[in-house]
């Protein structure tokens, strides 16, 4: 997923293309020159609006470098990758490197590693950072209702939403402050429906997700989002004055915790579910889901045992939006 995003910085690619490209003027590399080399390439054919590299660490395995990386934008780390350098200095790819003599890791064996890296708890906290109008996070949305509702009070659910600073350089078209703090991928009305979703969470929980259910469905994030996510609220019995007065009187204060949870996990794309302060990288089908956050319990209750109906089907991409 790591490298998912940061391949997601290419505008040109899809996440899931393997980059093979020759390394200009290069006859060979070695363990002191492969980070170098590497960050040169990538500063001058691949990065742009403000994304920086830091080398963190190389090794040599096999006929190839390994050059870990902080992927850095405006100065602040948004990602961790690995690239890979040949020692002949002719080839560096922005993909993973497979084992030519052994099959890519299945689904299954994907979902079991990524329930290996989750710790547990007495009572899991489940995190789900989205952008609003990321069609990625909509559906991961979309999976976590039936495994929220089905695992109730047993669990800390807390939705979360990934904002940037200055993106895009900033300004009111990305951002609802004049520090340029506060900013979404999609446009300012995107971080302001965030608002407006910490604030039914955080004062009428019991109709969040009737909402959100009914918003993904209803509302897009254009001109008349204001209208239509009143319009939904007023739907699901929202009282949507206090939605207004909540929006009114803490949007920076409500931002700015989201911006330290991002900064926390390292959030940079929509969605990003952490379990126990952990990222998760499997399956989003409605039962990989719940496998998961059962998966963190010290002591697993009784509803772990018993599976969605429908829940094995896959509602949620594992693509995502971000930067």
């Amino acid at each position: 997923m790591i490298q998912k995003r940061f391949i997601g910085l290419l505008s040109s690619m899809f996440s899931f293309i393997i980059l093979i490209s020759v390394l200009s003027g290069c006859t060979s590399v070695n363990k002191d020159s492969a980070g170098t080399k590497a960050q040169e390439y990538l500063t001058k054919h691949i990065f742009k609006n403000g994304i920086t590299s830091e080398v963190t660490d190389v090794k040599k395995e096999g006929s190839f470098f390994t050059v870990s990386m902080k992927i850095l934008k405006d100065g602040n780390e948004v990602d961790k990758v690995k690239v890979y350098i040949t020692e002949d200095g002719k080839h560096l790819s922005l993909g993973p490197i497979f084992d030519i003599n052994n099959p890519p890791p299945s689904a299954e064996e994907k979902q079991a590693e990524a329930l290996k890296s989750i710790p547990k708890k007495d009572k899991p906290s489940v995190e789900l950072f989205v952008m609003t109008g990321c069609p990625f996070g909509v559906q991961a949305e979309t999976a976590f209702m039936p495994v929220i509702k089905h695992l109730g009070g047993s669990i800390d659910f807390t939705p979360r939403y990934v904002i940037y600073s200055n993106y895009q350089g900033g300004g009111p078209e990305y951002c609802v402050d004049k520090e340029n703090k506060y900013c979404s991928m999609h446009g300012a009305e995107e971080a302001r429906e965030g608002v407006r979703q910490i604030c039914i969470w955080n004062n009428q929980q019991d109709k969040w997700w009737n909402y959100i259910d009914k918003f993904n469905k209803d509302c897009k994030i254009d001109a008349q989002i204001n209208q239509c996510a009143e319009k939904v609220a007023k739907d699901v019995g929202i009282d949507y004055s206090k939605v207004k007065e909540c929006e009114s009187s803490s949007t920076n204060e409500l931002l700015e915790k989201e911006v330290q949870r991002n900064k926390k996990f390292n959030v940079a794309g929509s969605p990003t579910i952490i379990i126990n302060e952990t990222l998760y990288e499997g399956n989003r089908s409605p039962n990989a889901i719940l496998s998961a956050i059962c998966n963190g319990f010290k002591n697993k209750p009784e509803v772990c045992n018993k599976k969605i109906e429908g829940g094995d089907q896959v509602t949620a991409a594992q693509g995502g939006c971000g930067t």
